[in-house]
């Protein structure tokens, strides 16, 4: 009791607690007295709590819809499984569906030298692939790539990968050809290399650098790798690459819906509303751990290498949807059914005193 009777400080406790308490009874309390004194203390109090909870109302629609205020969990990525060899066992039975040796991903992405070619334009002379995240990276854009777009492609190709594009003759030149030719070809080849990335992978896909959810869920994985001190007892995110990020599940298309028709569009968003209950949603991130090098006081530190025979380490994860929404909604179904009553309380009320009169009137 003693302790407890410490932990309660005067500020915030105690002060936060006289705040909430003084200001209810001043601003409901205040309008309540006017209320009584105008049109009697019982229905006064109806009135007031009928506004009370019908505002009340609407803020929780407020709440519910936007998922703000008194809200309960927001969704997070769950842990179940820290791999340190895919080839060797694994344990989550969906997990088991992704290949444990993947394409070469610059052996691959040299099948296409136009794509290449948009590559290096994009990113520079220098660039080369090193992970099929990368090679989604690249692509992705060119899936939709529209006749309007084509003259900065072939403007970024012959800035920085004009040398390159010279020694494929037969890539060179679709470049000489109509935006609207070089358009096709360029979503026909980048929906090819994604076909071939994805064939193996039996219904995971492979999220890009630049899609949100490989983000949040490489931060998860960095947490349960330094909780589960996976790469020693110092480990952080400074100890291993995260290779590829891959997914499965969930209602949400793998890639940009942007590159559907407009009627499929229009039904996924018809669909995503009508499925109640969400279907299961996994993720799979692979890590690789890095050389451990010494640094000398004050110098720079060199660029991260992958550390040679080292195997890919897979952190399996469930998404865990939370109930963000479910708790405003509760809030807003319990005042809107408060409101009802005090309400329907008035309407009675109303009713009876229109009856009297009527009466009254037809007595005299």
């Amino acid at each position: 009791m003693t302790a407890m009777l410490g932990a309660i400080a005067f500020d915030p406790t105690i002060r936060g607690i006289l705040v909430v308490v003084v200001g209810s009874a001043v601003l409901v309390g205040s309008v309540y007295v006017l209320l009584a004194t105008n049109s009697g203390i019982r229905a006064g109090f109806l009135i007031i709590c009928a506004g009370l909870f019908g505002w009340m109302f609407l803020m929780g629609g407020v709440w519910w819809i936007y998922g703000i205020g008194l809200k309960g969990r927001d969704p997070a990525w769950i842990p179940m499984e820290i791999n340190l060899d895919r080839a060797a066992a694994i344990d989550t039975p969906i997990a088991k569906k992704l290949p444990a040796t993947l394409p070469d991903a610059p052996e691959l992405f040299s099948h296409y030298p136009l794509l290449e070619a948009a590559a290096k334009g994009a990113e520079g002379k220098d660039y080369q692939v090193a992970t099929l995240t990368d090679i989604i990276t690249e692509i992705t854009p060119l899936v939709v790539l529209k006749p309007n777009g084509v003259s900065t492609v072939q403007a970024n190709i012959k800035k920085n990968a004009a040398e390159f594009i010279s020694g494929y003759p037969d890539a060179d030149k679709v470049l000489s050809e109509s935006d609207d030719q070089i358009a096709t070809t360029f979503n026909t080849e980048a929906r090819a290399l994604r076909q071939k990335i994805e064939a193996p992978l039996h219904g995971w896909c492979l999220l890009s650098g630049t899609d949100t959810r490989r983000g949040e869920a490489g931060a998860a994985s960095d947490l349960a790798l330094a909780t589960e001190h996976t790469f020693g007892p110092t480990t952080t995110a400074a100890s291993y690459i995260t290779l590829n990020v891959f997914l499965y599940g969930d209602k949400e298309p793998c890639y940009p819906i942007t590159e559907r028709s407009t009627v499929k569009q229009a039904w996924h968003r018809i669909a995503d509303t009508v499925e109640i209950k969400r279907p299961k949603m996994y993720v799979a991130v692979t890590v690789q751990k890095v050389k451990d090098v010494v640094v000398a006081p004050g110098t720079t530190p060199p660029k991260p290498a992958l550390q040679p025979g080292a195997s890919n380490v897979t952190v399996v994860m469930l998404r865990n949807f939370g109930n963000r929404r479910f708790i405003p909604f509760c809030f807003m179904v319990i005042n809107g059914l408060l409101f009802a009553v005090f309400a329907s309380q008035l309407h009675v009320r109303d009713k009876r005193a229109m009856a009297a009169k009527a009466a009254f009137e037809a007595g005299a």
